[in-house]
């Protein structure tokens, strides 16, 4: 799906809004249409109301902007150690296989569905990644022949970095991903 298209704004959008352009279109339809058309027009509100329901779905774990700059801060404040426990209990979590790596550009190995992913967490403190580290890690994921790799920071990423990552196989974890993270894991460590 296309990131500008209609459904995929209304999946970023919170749920309610999905259910007023639903309630929108079936009004208008009801009240437009003739009557041998009202009920077929009204159910063309019918993807919306899916797409409400998976945005709630998907909306119902999501941490507040508060939350998600304490955890930032936390992060910022952990030792290595403390935080590499926390990102591999939430890649369990998540249902992945998790193996730690313990030596090149990446941290951990994880697998899912038969699928390898490798996943950079060194940088985590770094102020900013650039695209040379992007360039270094997908260098190495393709050595490994791996299905993908992700880096983890709670820097900015540069452009040139994004513009990379946007057309490879790269995924990149920012602030409130990490945040995320370590909110899964510590409700898995404490659970």
């Amino acid at each position: 799906m296309s990131e500008r298209s209609l459904f995929a704004a209304l999946l970023r959008a919170p749920w309610w809004v999905s259910f007023l352009v639903m309630l929108a279109v079936a009004l208008v339809a009801g009240a437009l249409l003739p009557d041998a058309y009202k009920t077929a027009g009204m159910l063309g509100a019918f993807p919306f109301l899916v797409i409400g329901i998976m945005a709630a779905w998907r909306q119902r774990n999501a941490i507040s902007a508060d939350r998600i700059s304490e955890l930032t801060e936390q992060a910022r404040s952990m030792g290595w150690r403390d935080f590499s426990i926390l990102v591999e209990e939430a890649l369990r979590q998540q249902g992945f296989e998790v193996s730690r790596l313990a030596s090149g550009p990446f941290d951990f190995q994880i697998e899912k569905n038969g699928r390898v992913t490798l996943v950079s967490a060194k940088r985590w403190k770094a102020a900013s990644v650039g695209v040379e580290t992007v360039r270094e890690l997908l260098d190495a994921r393709e050595s490994q022949q791996a299905f993908s790799c992700t880096c983890i920071s709670l820097g900015q990423f540069s452009q040139a970095a994004l513009d990379l990552a946007h057309q490879s196989p790269i995924q990149l974890l920012g602030p409130a991903n990490i945040a995320q993270l370590m909110h899964d894991g510590a409700k898995s460590i404490q659970g």
